[in-house]
């Protein structure tokens, strides 16, 4: 290391050292700079390093390579972050490169790494669904190389996670993340939108008792109306359609469920607090008398344990209604 030897014999010798201590970072990090080294054998090596602002080169052979060696030591250290991080950086610059080319050898390898990694970080989640570092490299890849196909095999693979284990947080958090395509806030668009609410209310059927998707439903409704109100070319009728459908269907949904179960629909909370949330963007006064009674009921039966939380939403929509 002292010797700056970026060798054959150096690089072996990081693969030892890892074995013993596999999150020791100057390690994984001197590993690279002999890969890139090895990649690059007729150029100085200090033009194999990198600067804060460009990606290290690596061979496509070196890459694939070293990417066994990191998951046969990830086996054992699947929340490991140097061996995410050695990963994602292997990777980077030839990620880059395939989302901006569409032919060549390059191409063509990147994408085999491209599937590889994906199914990869599938079978890490298989054995851990809430590995937040692999749910963040999925993320990274798919957005890296922002590809439609990606997109929509990546909404098949959440629906798959989701039908498997209904209650899967990080399977619903991951579909949010995919219909936005990354980004923070999606377009507005409210064909797109009702699908995803429908397939909301597909899911509080099997299970009303889950929380997730009766969040990712009125999340929907929060942010088209957002789009609405921020621009004046949007008709807020096309918006409250999918507002009252989402409420209506809610409603029939827990209808059912009250009628299999004999059991009272209001014991999910979350199917109260969900109508609160509707009810108060609609804002009109019967609709905010509604939400209040709702509201009245979390906190004297339904869900004491935050009544202080429910006693407060119900002021706020009497100052709603008096302004």
């Amino acid at each position: 290391f002292k010797k700056e030897e970026k060798s054959e014999r150096a690089l072996e010798l990081t693969a030892t050292c890892l074995r013993y201590n596999p999150a020791n970072y100057t390690t994984w990090w001197f590993r690279r700079q002999c890969l890139a080294a090895l990649s690059s054998p007729s150029s100085d090596s200090a033009s194999a390093t990198s600067t804060k602002s460009e990606l290290i080169f690596f061979n496509p052979d070196l890459i694939e390579k070293d990417l066994r060696l990191a998951g046969a030591m990830g086996g054992s250290n699947p929340k490991n972050y140097q061996i995410w991080y050695h990963r994602r950086n292997l990777l980077e610059n030839l990620f880059t490169e395939c989302s901006s080319k569409k032919s060549d050898a390059n191409h063509t390898d990147g994408m085999r790494l491209v599937h590889d990694e994906l199914d990869y970080i599938a079978e890490v989640l298989e054995n851990d669904a809430k590995n937040y570092h692999a749910w963040s490299h999925r993320q990274w890849v798919i957005k890296t190389i922002n590809q439609e196909i990606l997109w929509t095999n990546e909404q098949n693979f959440t629906n798959d996670l989701i039908v498997e284990d209904i209650r899967n947080n990080s399977a619903w958090n991951h579909r949010w993340f995919v219909f936005h395509r990354g980004r923070k806030l999606s377009h507005f668009c409210i064909n797109s939108a009702t699908s995803e609410a429908n397939y909301a209310l597909e899911k509080i059927a099997l299970d009303p008792y889950n929380e997730s998707p009766w969040n990712y439903m009125i999340a929907l409704v929060k942010e088209q109306i957002r789009w609405v109100d921020a621009n004046d070319g949007i008709s807020k009728e096309v918006f409250l359609t999918l507002l009252n459908t989402c409420h209506d269907m809610s409603i029939e949904v827990m209808k059912g469920f009250e009628e299999s179960t004999k059991k009272d629909g209001k014991e999910c909370f979350h199917y109260l607090s969900t109508l609160i949330d509707m009810l108060e963007i609609k804002a009109d006064a019967d609709s905010c008398k509604q939400a209040i009674g709702y509201a009245e009921e979390l906190e004297t039966r339904y869900d004491p344990i935050r009544k202080k939380y429910w006693r407060m939403r119900a002021d706020q929509l009497r100052d709603k209604i008096q302004e």
